[in-house]
């Protein structure tokens, strides 16, 4: 087994960026068990390396809108991208890449644009309670996954690289090992583990301070009107496939399933499937 320390995985990351590659981390854990308390400090310590600037009010966001624009910049919003090799915290994944909202269509192209991000040379960490909460799309494009297992204690996974793996996590694999064995150390993937401190109260309460003011800011995040649509995309799709499967349903048929829907959706419908 390998330990590490803050600077030395900070000091791994910095080399990876500066190899003409990005590093997405997910960071998961119990709640209270110190995910954001290992992110702060590790985005601290790799934007040290990498001579770049971070702080709570400029590198650390809850919005999804916010985070894609300090990728690529967002004129109409006035904000520019982030310099190469800086470092994003999104502190709430869950907020962003929430797999019970896989239809999205704000959060299909925040991965679209993590898949196309790579020349930017940025290091993205994450954190939300469970890793198996994220949309399925951001397993494959995870670059480390850091499990918080207790305070100051932290188990780090990287992805299988064999081409055949579908999945490259083992997950079911994983789960067997380690419930004989009791830790990870055996485990697919399995790459160090990091020991990290704890806040100061000082540190403690700025990150709060700053934390609780922005999150506020980003609560329901998406207007009725666009979760609405996206809903009926999510419909449409739906009976397309139904109409791929069974081309032969009625308008009968489908107002059995759907009883509110039009006759005109229904012939539309059915229009763009043909």
């Amino acid at each position: 087994m390998v330990i590490e320390n803050i600077n030395s995985f900070a000091e791994t990351i910095a080399k990876l960026l500066k190899t003409d590659r990005w590093v997405f981390l997910v960071c998961d854990g119990d709640m209270g068990e110190g995910k954001s308390c290992f992110t702060t400090k590790l985005a601290k310590a790799i934007a040290k390396k990498t001579k770049t600037k971070f702080n709570y009010t400029n590198n650390m966001t809850f919005s999804r809108k916010e985070m894609k624009a300090w990728i690529d910049g967002n004129p109409k919003l006035k904000i520019k991208r982030k310099k190469q090799y800086s470092v994003i915290l999104a502190d709430e994944l869950i907020s962003m890449f929430f797999k019970r909202n896989w239809f999205d269509s704000e959060q299909i192209d925040g991965i679209e644009l993590l898949n196309k991000c790579r020349d930017r040379h940025l290091a993205i960490l994450g954190n939300l309670p469970s890793y198996w909460d994220l949309d399925s799309a951001i397993f494959p494009i995870s670059t480390f996954r850091v499990h918080i297992y207790e305070r100051g204690r932290a188990w780090v996974f990287q992805k299988d690289r064999n081409p055949f793996a579908t999945d490259k996590w083992h997950r079911l694999a994983n789960e067997k090992v380690f419930r004989k064995k009791k830790n990870p150390y055996n485990c697919h993937g399995f790459l160090c583990e990091v020991h990290f401190d704890d806040w100061s109260k000082e540190e403690k309460e700025h990150y709060y301070k700053i934390r609780n003011r922005k999150r506020i800011k980003t609560e329901g995040q998406r207007a009725k009107e666009d979760r609405y649509k996206d809903i009926k995309i999510q419909r449409d799709e739906l009976l397309r496939l139904a109409f791929q499967l069974n081309p032969k349903l009625s308008n009968k048929d489908i107002h059995n399933i759907i009883p509110s829907l039009s006759t005109e959706a229904v012939r539309l419908i059915k229009t763009k499937q043909r």
